[in-house]
Formats: C-alpha cells, sequence, structure tokens
C-alpha cells in the first residue's frame, strides 16, 4: 500500500458551519443576486454586492463590515429601501408589478439569504427590530 504523507497547511482557515453554508448560497446565487440589486437598489447595489463578493472571497472568519455589507444586501431585498430617495440612484423597483415573475424569484432569494444569514448566526433578534 502506498500512503500519501499529510502536511500541514497554514493556508486553510477553518470556517463554521454556517459561514460555510452561507458562502455556499452567495456562490450558488451570486448573478441572481447581483441581478436583483441592481434591479433594486442601482449602482448603490452592484457596489454592495460586490464588496460582499470580494469579502467572502477572503479566508478568515465574517467581519463585523460584512456582516453589516449582508444585512443590507438583506434589507434591499426584502425592500427596505424601495422608496428611499437617499438610497437608489437607478433602481427599476417602480417599474414592478405585484404579478411580474420577477418578484417571486425576489421573494425567494430574499427567503434563501435570511436562511442562509440565520444559518451562519448573523442574524439575531436585535437585527429583526431593527428590520
Amino acid at each position: 500500500m502506498y500512503y500519501k504523507p499529510i502536511t500541514s497547511n497554514a493556508d486553510i482557515v477553518p470556517h463554521e458551519p454556517g459561514e460555510t453554508a452561507l458562502r455556499a448560497y452567495f456562490s450558488d446565487y451570486d448573478a441572481a443576486l447581483g441581478h436583483a440589486a441592481v434591479i433594486l437598489g442601482g449602482r448603490r447595489g452592484a457596489r454592495l454586492v460586490n464588496a460582499s463578493r470580494e469579502a467572502l472571497c477572503q479566508p478568515g472568519p465574517v467581519t463585523r463590515r460584512l456582516r453589516r455589507q449582508l444585512l443590507e444586501l438583506r434589507h434591499l431585498l426584502f425592500g427596505d429601501f424601495a422608496h428611499d430617495e437617499n438610497w437608489s440612484d437607478g433602481a427599476c423597483v417602480d417599474l414592478l408589478e405585484p404579478d411580474n415573475p420577477i418578484v417571486t424569484e425576489l421573494c425567494l432569494l430574499a427567503d434563501g439569504l435570511d436562511a442562509a444569514l440565520r444559518g451562519a448566526g448573523l442574524l439575531g433578534t436585535e437585527d429583526e427590530q431593527a428590520a
């Protein structure tokens, strides 16, 4: 039998299972999250998703800044900034009709991100009260 020696790698950073699931969710739905952020938040939404994407690609645990960005993305997907003039500069949220099929997709995407954030322990009762 042949055995390969196990070599330690200092570059490997352990993640909590919930954080791994969050990273997997963001990876799986990366394009959809990007499109939704642009529809709901315009350029600012695109910058938010890009910053979150870059931060999630970095090794290490979720930082406070990334947590803040992910919670802001959650608020964006749930429509909390829909009529905030200071937030959306080129958003198309006013053009969305309730019977538009994209609304269902946006809701599923928002619910999925919410579940991933809860699974990672990044969303608690104080965040629900703030929402």
